[in-house]
């Protein structure tokens, strides 16, 4: 399930992220990525474990948190990794898929993926994100301060950039539930129970739904 998160954070929260990137320097991507992907990928980035992305991924923890839908789509159970990537005319990302494993030495499975844009889609051209399907390519260019979620074993590519600047927040969390079909049941189940609420003569169906989400859950969680 792919999912977009439009006004992810509020306009000061986006200021204060940009304030705190512009005081950084950033190193070459490649350096978190493995053998095998050093020559699909070439961006630049602030490492997670950066002084300063302790700031931005307690900004972007805390507004995912109150963001139903991701909360929804996700069950986080912890952050995983973090980081800000740059991307600059002729840098890209080839087709990939995003390690299974992060932050050593404590080995934090990643189940589910997500960017957070942070530069308006008219200010950069290129640097879609795409997604890869049985029948060709999805992509997304998002406005700033929208975000999208996927599943971490989601093959995708960032786009070639050829003008402009492409900056985001990227990150990964491990979630309660390591299966994404059954996150998407979870996350179906609650939006048809959302759409029953209030709703006269559904109180039956609200009972079964939630006894299913709450099953469903109660067997598929890993606290």
């Amino acid at each position: 399930m792919i999912l977009t998160l439009p006004e992810l954070i509020t306009p000061e929260e986006l200021t204060l992220v940009k304030q705190l990137v512009a005081g950084v320097g950033f190193t070459e991507g490649k350096s978190t990525a493995g053998e095998l992907l050093h020559k699909a990928k070439n961006n630049q980035q602030i490492p997670w474990d950066h002084p300063v992305m302790k700031k931005i991924a307690g900004l972007v923890m805390q507004a995912l948190g109150r963001n139903d839908a991701f909360m929804g789509a996700a069950q986080p159970r912890r952050l995983a990794a973090m980081l800000v990537s740059r991307y600059q005319p002729g840098m890209a990302y080839g087709l990939h898929v995003d390690a299974p494993i992060m932050a050593e030495p404590n080995h934090v499975r990643s189940d589910v993926s997500f960017t957070l844009f942070l530069n308006e889609p008219d200010t950069y051209e290129g640097g879609e994100l795409a997604f890869e399907s049985g029948s060709g390519e999805t992509a997304f260019k998002l406005p700033a301060r929208s975000a999208i979620c996927y599943s971490t074993g989601q093959l995708h590519r960032v786009r070639p950039v050829e003008s402009g600047e492409r900056l985001a927040v990227v990150g990964w969390v491990q979630s309660l539930v390591r299966e994404p079909a059954v996150r998407e049941i979870l996350y179906d189940l609650s939006e048809a129970r959302e759409q029953l609420v209030g709703k006269e003569g559904c109180e039956r169906a609200l009972e079964l739904i939630n006894k299913s989400y709450f099953n469903l859950l109660r067997r598929h969680a890993e606290p």
